[in-house]
């Protein structure tokens, strides 16, 4: 039933999609456990529907708890660990808290070029939400450095002309 919101929210029925979170949330709540995975990987999505809708501090209390429950659960350097993280850092930046999200960022960012690379997507995901952080608190130094190890990698892996690419490109003009 969560693909099947996931579904919705693709089409934009934010509002059913979230219905059917919360319905299928409490079910594995009850069948499988609180801090099962696919229970917080079902309430991580329904953090997804409440900031769609607007509900960002609802969001942003189940990424922390989502995030603190995998960390307990599969460690601090799990590769899931450190996706769950850049999403609570990505939603600290959204809502205005991009001092969390530094910190957050350059720690997942550190682990993931130690444990796939630099030149890895997940690793390229969060270099671009770190460089969005640097533009946000104007730490412009901070911000050049990045963008000029990035703009390669981005070029190797993505392309020139790629839209990932090309924004990263920007930030150097």
């Amino acid at each position: 039933m969560d693909n099947l919101a996931g579904s919705y929210q693709s089409l934009g029925r934010v509002e059913e999609a979230l219905l059917l979170r919360e319905e299928v949330f409490q079910t594995l709540k009850q069948l499988l456990r609180p801090d099962h995975l696919q229970t917080l990987m079902t309430m991580n999505n329904l953090a997804v529907s409440y900031a769609s809708l607007g509900r960002v501090e609802e969001a942003l209390l189940l990424r922390e708890e989502v995030f603190q429950k995998w960390k307990q659960l599969l460690g601090p350097d799990h590769l899931d660990t450190l996706t769950v993280m850049g999403n609570l850092a990505n939603s600290y930046r959204s809502s205005g808290r991009a001092r969390d999200a530094l910190l957050l960022e350059k720690e997942a960012l550190e682990k993931q070029k130690r444990l796939l690379g630099p030149d890895h997507q997940d690793t390229l995901w969060t270099m671009r939400g770190l460089l969005k952080t640097f533009r946000q608190l104007d730490m412009e130094q901070d911000l050049k450095s990045l963008a000029e190890i990035a703009l390669p990698l981005h070029e190797r892996v993505y392309g020139v002309g790629h839209d990932e690419t090309e924004w990263v490109r920007s930030l150097l003009r």
